[in-house]
């Protein structure tokens, strides 16, 4: 510190002496002078460097924002809705649930042409090998329930199942004969109503506004004589 006081006033001294050779009357002034613009030009000097600094370091940033590759953002995707869409096609789980649906619908189809199968066997092992048949109620029921269903139990196989209702006792018995009975009602309701309807044209037209009683309905044909078979069979 001492130091520099001492190199200080050295060049102070230095610069008097030269002011007074130079012819100065005040050269203590002059000094001053000399030292102050000394100062102003040091402090543009230093402003003109932070500013020089502050424009490098915008310039730099503006390098590297323009050097960093923009990211797109992703446009997100519409979801698939169940059903079709705008162009008509389905839908990934659309199809799969018909697909699903179609599966489940052959597989009840199947389950249903076996038991068809069984109950069928089950009958026709009675007729021609009654010592390895054996009875079973849901097979005899389900025989009960379609005994009027050509699709079910096929006009081959109807004359054995007339014996095998033949044997019938009790309320089985009974079931089968109103069942019959009603197909036979029917039909009768049906052709009285055909009757009605060639016979009484006049009324018919003063009755259009009135409201319409349902009509019968007319039972198939087959129905019909498999009906007249069972009530021959068991009424004998």
């Amino acid at each position: 510190m001492g130091n520099n006081y001492k190199k200080k006033n050295k060049n102070k001294k230095k610069r008097l002496e030269r002011a007074k050779h130079a012819g100065n009357e005040n050269p203590e002034e002059q000094l001053q002078e000399m030292e102050d613009q000394g100062n102003e030009s040091d402090g543009e000097n230093a402003g003109n460097i932070s500013i020089s600094k502050k424009r490098q370091h915008e310039v730099g940033d503006d390098s590297d924002v323009e050097d960093k590759p923009q990211r797109k953002k992703k446009k997100k995707q519409p979801i698939q809705m169940d059903s079709t869409d705008k162009k008509g096609k389905k839908s990934i789980r659309q199809m799969k649930r018909e697909k699903f649906a179609a599966r489940q619908a052959e597989a009840q189809s199947a389950a249903k042409d076996q038991l068809k199968s069984q109950c069928l066997n089950y009958l026709s092992q009675w007729k021609h090998d009654k010592q390895n048949w054996k009875f079973m109620k849901a097979r005899q029921v389900w025989l009960f329930k379609n005994k009027f269903s050509t699709h079910l139990v096929p006009d081959a196989s109807w004359p054995t199942l007339l014996e095998y209702f033949e044997s019938a006792q009790g309320n089985i018995r009974n079931i089968l004969l109103e069942d019959a009975h009603k197909i036979i009602k029917q039909m009768d309701e049906w052709t009285e109503s055909q009757g009605r309807e060639t016979n009484n044209d006049e009324e018919d037209e003063e009755n259009e506004d009135s409201e319409e009683t349902p009509k019968p309905k007319k039972p198939d044909d087959s129905v019909y004589k498999r009906a007249r078979d069972l009530i021959q069979c068991l009424e004998e």
